[in-house]
């Protein structure tokens, strides 16, 4: 008997992840759910010691198992999780609808201020995450269930009737069967890049206009919408990204899906599909080995809205061009990233294979680190023994706006400024060696919030919550010693700057001719990065916290650890100078940083 492939990843988690060992079927289910959909893309890392701070199932949950920031989303869309797990589906429609009543009621409660009858663990993750929301953020319900959803007739009236449920809230709404799950799981894990054959249907007999291999053709909006209730998000293998919800876009389409359905082929761009072959016969277009590599949000959209009125969108059929595997694979990029370059999608995905790109793999593999390009690649067996081994070009991105760049706060919850005025500054000016060892320093910081704090005891509600939630202002502060020790910069200079906030960031981000941050060879190296992090975390970011708290209070007001994070200014302003006051009033903090200091 073929075993489940849903129970079969939850025993694998257990097993994978140290913090899952102990919770429940149910809440590692929730856990699948948010790695398969959420972080399995190159830019979302999922670092088990952060997602399970997401779990707010427990009593008091108001009907919601999980609650965070969509890390696919450059607007910090707000993700409302609710899962159902069952061995086998007990669950009914009406219970799904019930479940959707209780977050309702939830929300219209957090809408008028009344948090006190829900847990605390719900209330701050909603808080912290509505914080981190931009403006035209979205908030989206995303329901996961193991039941069967048995026929689309039955599948498309609940979500029908789930969002007539929310007809009065600004929200999105998904709702995943296990059918879906499943193909989520093999997308990820596998990397397929194309469905091996499936048909469309166009608006008349034989109706195309060829250009030498090619096609262009008008398809069915419900023969789309079908194909993509069958195949998810399968049919983007080869796309440049996968559909990332964008609010003004999304709405455009489904405003003249239900009032204009027939402008709609004057009014979108339609959607190009790459294969090996394809035959039309009749009405009929089928194709083999294919993908759609642009259209994506359109084709999203279509599979998920009602349509009363079957439409037609303009579809461009691509055979590939190539003698082998290398040079078909050339093609298909060359015309998504072309095709894409039109449209407001995320910035990361247009650089993914950029020659400064294939230069930083190639230097990277020289100081022994795997650097992903692109997905579905496999990471060799030789650099997956530690995590700082290999990695990808969001979390290099991250790590070098937070440590080379000096800022934490960015980096924490606006990285895309990466991709902006700093992205030519991050991949082609830091050396590699540098780069290694800002992953090996954040290593270490993971595997100390994991394993060592137990073993300090930190203040609960001040230094604590700094420590879990400081990754960023840890690297940013120790790179900032660095700097001084190789003398990149004089701390005189960056004390007369504080108030022009603009020419110090000019200096901070310097690197000079550093090779390196760290030392080849130190005994107990490890250990003495603990030690580190466990004195600036409790006489740096913890003292800052604690003044910042105490003026919120004197107002009135009240901050939490995640939003002190969130601002570089209160790094420029405040923890740097604190910073230096430690440094050299504390003798093991000093004997520390020129320990590691390369030179």
């Amino acid at each position: 008997m073929k075993q489940d492939i849903i129970v079969n990843r939850i025993d694998s988690f257990k097993k994978k992840y140290v913090n899952f060992k102990d919770k429940t079927d149910y809440h590692v289910f929730t856990l699948l759910c948010m790695k398969y959909f959420f972080f399995c893309e190159d830019n979302a890392k999922f670092d088990e010691d952060e997602v399970i701070d997401y779990l707010t199932d427990g009593a008091n949950d108001g009907g919601i198992d999980a609650i965070f920031n969509d890390p696919n989303s450059e607007d910090n869309d707000v993700i409302i999780m609710q899962s159902k797990y069952y061995n086998k589906s007990r669950l009914k429609i009406n219970d799904i609808i019930m479940e959707l009543h209780k977050i309702k009621n939830t929300l219209n409660s957090f809408k008028e201020e009344k948090f006190a009858s829900f847990n605390k663990n719900l209330v701050m993750a909603y808080k912290n995450s509505i914080n981190q929301k931009n403006e035209i953020g979205t908030i989206r319900i995303c329901f996961f269930t193991t039941y069967q959803g048995r026929t689309k007739e039955n599948r498309d009236n609940i979500i029908k009737e789930a969002r007539e449920l929310f007809r009065d809230f600004d929200i999105d709404i998904d709702i995943y069967f296990k059918k879906d799950i499943e193909n989520q799981i093999e997308l990820c894990e596998n990397g397929k890049l194309f469905i091996e054959e499936d048909k469309l249907i166009i608006d008349e007999k034989n109706n195309y206009l060829k250009y030498n291999s090619s096609v262009i053709v008008n398809i069915s909006a419900k023969s789309l919408q079908d194909l993509y209730y069958r195949k998810g998000n399968n049919l983007l293998g080869m796309n440049l990204r996968y559909y990332v919800r964008q609010k003004l876009v999304d709405s455009a389409i489904e405003s003249t899906i239900k009032n204009e359905p027939q402008k709609f082929w004057y009014k979108n761009n339609g959607i190009i599909i790459a294969c090996e072959n394809y035959n039309i016969e009749d009405k009929t277009l089928r194709l083999k080995n294919f993908s759609i590599i642009n259209g994506g949000q359109t084709t999203t959209r279509i599979g998920k809205i009602d349509i009363d009125e079957d439409f037609y969108l303009q579809c461009k059929v691509i055979v590939y061009q190539g003698s082998n595997i290398q040079e078909k694979s050339k093609f298909v990029y060359d015309i998504a990233e072309a095709s894409n370059a039109q449209k407001p999608i995320k910035k990361a995905d247009l650089k993914d294979n950029a020659p400064e790109q294939l230069l930083l793999k190639e230097n990277l593999a020289k100081v022994g680190v795997y650097y992903i390009t692109k997905r579905g690649e496999v990471v060799p067996k030789q650099y997956k023994d530690k995590l700082y081994k290999n990695t990808k070009l969001d979390e290099v991105g991250k790590l070098s706006l937070a440590g080379i760049l000096q800022m934490p706060g960015s980096a924490r919850s606006n990285s895309a400024k990466m991709y902006d005025s700093e992205y030519d500054y991050i991949f082609k000016d830091v050396k590699a060696g540098v780069i290694a060892d800002l992953l090996k320093i954040d290593y270490y910081y993971k595997n100390f919030l994991k394993n060592k704090l137990k073993e300090f005891e930190f203040e609960q509600d001040i230094i604590l919550p700094m420590i879990k939630n400081g990754r960023t202002f840890q690297l940013a502060c120790i790179v900032f010693l660095l700097k001084i020790k190789r003398n990149i910069f004089l701390y005189n200079d960056i004390a007369r700057l504080m108030n022009d906030i603009s020419e110090l960031k000019n200096i901070l981000k310097k690197v000079g001719d550093m090779e390196y941050l760290i030392k080849r060879k130190i005994n107990a190296e490890e250990e003495i990065f603990y030690k580190i992090f466990s004195l600036i975390g409790k006489e740096v970011l913890g003292y800052c916290f604690q003044f910042a708290k105490d003026v919120a209070m004197e107002k009135n007001e009240t901050i939490v650890a995640s939003d002190y994070l969130k601002s570089d200014n209160n790094y420029y302003r405040k923890v740097i100078q604190r910073l230096w006051i430690v440094y050299n009033s504390n003798k093991e903090l000093n004997d520390y940083i020129n320990k590691i200091c390369a030179k």
